[in-house]
C-alpha cells in the first residue's frame, strides 16, 4: 500500500482534513497525496525540473514519494508548506528530474534546510508555500517563476488561462484507481475565486487562485500536493502556482482546487533564493534626444 501526504478541503463546509493513509471514508481521514485524474501521461523529459519529495527511510522511490515540487535554482526546490510541516530535513530526500519513479536512475539528494512561509496557516492552508535547500546543487535545468509581468502582458490574475498541472498522484481508469509510476499532467482553467469560495469554508485570498472544473473528471488528486501549475509565458513554460488543497477526487471526481499563487510570493522566495529566474516585461528602447541634432528633429 502506498502512503502519501496531502491536506484536502472537504465539501459541505467542513475543515481541512489530514490523511494518514489511503484508506478513506467520505468524511473521515483520506489519503493526503493528490494525483492527476482525467489527464495524460507526460512525455519523458518534457518537464526536467520536476522533483519528487521522498521519505528518506524508504529505499523504493515509488513508495517513498509523498509530494512534489520543482527545481527553481540549482540548490532550491519549491513546494507546499503542508508537505514538509513537522518534518526534519534528514527525513526527506529529493529526486530532481524524476519521471518514472520505478526506474529513477538519478541520485536521491539529501535536504539541508526546510523553510516554511512565516505566515503559513495549517488550518486554512493560506500561504501554503515552502522552500527546500538541497545538500548539494543539481545540474538539471530549473524552471522560471511567473512574476506577474511578461512581454505578452499576461495578467497576474491568470483568470481564464489554461494551466497545466503535474504530479504522480492518484489516477484512474474506467474501472479502477491506481498510483502511477510515471508523471502525469492535466490542463485546467483558472476560474473566479467564488467558484472555490462557494464550495469550501475557507475563502480564496489574493495570494491564491482557483482552477478546475465542476465534476468533470479532471483534477489533481491524492499525492500531487506541492506540485506545479505551469503556463507558457513569453514562449516558455513558467511556474504560476503550487497545488495546495481541494476535495477528495475519489468521491467528487474532479472539482475546483486551490493553488498558492507564485507571483504573490516572490518576496518570500527571493529572500532566500535571490538569483531565482523570473519573468519580466520588456520595455521599448528609450530615445536619447541628446544624440539628435536640431536638424534631425526639425528637418
Amino acid at each position: 500500500m502506498k502512503i502519501r501526504v496531502l491536506f484536502v478541503l472537504l465539501v459541505c463546509f467542513i475543515q481541512p482534513s489530514f490523511a494518514a493513509d489511503n484508506t478513506s471514508t467520505l468524511f473521515g481521514p483520506i489519503d493526503q497525496t493528490s494525483k492527476i485524474i482525467g489527464g495524460v501521461e507526460a512525455a519523458p523529459g518534457a518537464w526536467p525540473w520536476m522533483a519528487a519529495l521522498l521519505h528518506a527511510n524508504e529505499p523504493n522511490t515509488y513508495y517513498a514519494q509523498f509530494c512534489s515540487g520543482v527545481l527553481i535554482e540549482k540548490s532550491w526546490v519549491l513546494t507546499a508548506a503542508h508537505c514538509v510541516q513537522g518534518k526534519s530535513a534528514n527525513a526527506i530526500q529529493i529526486a530532481v528530474g524524476a519521471y518514472d519513479l520505478n526506474n529513477f536512475i538519478g541520485s536521491r539528494t539529501p535536504v539541508k534546510t526546510i523553510i516554511i512561509h512565516p505566515q503559513y496557516n495549517s488550518l486554512s492552508l493560506h500561504n501554503d508555500i515552502a522552500l527546500i535547500e538541497l545538500s548539494y546543487p543539481s545540474s538539471i535545468q530549473n524552471i522560471s517563476l511567473f512574476s506577474g509581468q511578461s512581454s505578452g502582458n499576461i495578467p497576474s490574475s491568470l483568470l481564464g488561462r489554461i494551466v497545466t498541472v503535474l504530479g504522480w498522484g492518484l489516477a484512474n481508469t474506467a474501472t479502477t484507481w491506481y498510483y502511477p509510476t510515471k508523471l502525469r499532467q492535466v490542463d485546467l482553467p483558472v476560474v473566479e475565486d467564488s467558484y472555490c469560495n462557494d464550495i469550501y469554508n475557507v475563502d480564496v485570498i489574493p495570494s491564491e487562485f482557483c482552477a478546475g472544473y465542476y465534476f468533470a473528471g479532471k483534477d489533481f488528486c491524492d499525492g500531487d500536493s506541492g506540485g506545479p501549475a505551469v503556463l507558457q509565458v513569453d514562449g516558455k513554460w513558467v511556474h504560476v502556482g503550487i497545488i495546495s488543497a481541494g476535495a477528495p477526487c475519489e468521491y467528487y471526481y474532479g472539482l475546483y482546487g486551490v493553488y498558492t499563487r507564485t507571483s504573490a510570493n516572490l518576496q518570500f522566495i527571493k529572500q532566500f533564493v535571490p538569483n531565482v529566474s523570473v519573468t519580466s516585461r520588456t520595455l521599448p528602447p528609450s530615445i536619447n534626444l541628446l544624440l539628435l541634432s536640431p536638424e534631425a528633429v526639425n528637418p
